[in-house]
C-alpha cells in the first residue's frame, strides 16, 4: 500500500510505517490537541475576517488544519498497515474504507 499526501509532510508514509506505534499514537494525540486549539482560534478570528491580515491568517490556518488532519490520517493508516491498529477500532476514529478517496492524496 502507498499513500501520496496532498500537503507537505515531515515524513513519508513508508517512514510512518516504521515508527514505533507508541510514537505514532503520541503524535496523533498531539496533533488532535493542536487541531482542537486551532479550530477554536479560527472561530475567534472569523469575527474579524474583514481585516485582510486576519483573512490571510484564517486561510493559512485552514491549510495547517488540512495538513495536520492529513498527517493524522497518514499515521493511522500506517498503524493499520503495521497491524498495530485494527481498522474497525474507534480508538483513534480511523475512517472506514467507504470514505472519499480524496484522503489518499488522489483528488
Amino acid at each position: 500500500m502507498d499513500f501520496t499526501p496532498c500537503h507537505p509532510q515531515p515524513f513519508t508514509f513508508q517512514q510512518a510505517i516504521s515508527f514505533d506505534p507508541e510514537v505514532s499514537a503520541d503524535e496523533i494525540s498531539r496533533l488532535q490537541n493542536s487541531i482542537s486549539h486551532l479550530k477554536r482560534t479560527q472561530e475567534e478570528l472569523r469575527e474579524y475576517a474583514d481585516d485582510p491580515d486576519i483573512a490571510q491568517a484564517i486561510k493559512e490556518n485552514n491549510q495547517t488544519l488540512a495538513s495536520q488532519d492529513e498527517r493524522i490520517f497518514m499515521l493511522k493508516l500506517a498503524l493499520t498497515q503495521r497491524g498495530a491498529l485494527n481498522a474497525n477500532s474507534t480508538h483513534y476514529d480511523l475512517p472506514s474504507e467507504s470514505e472519499p478517496e480524496s484522503r489518499n492524496g488522489r483528488h
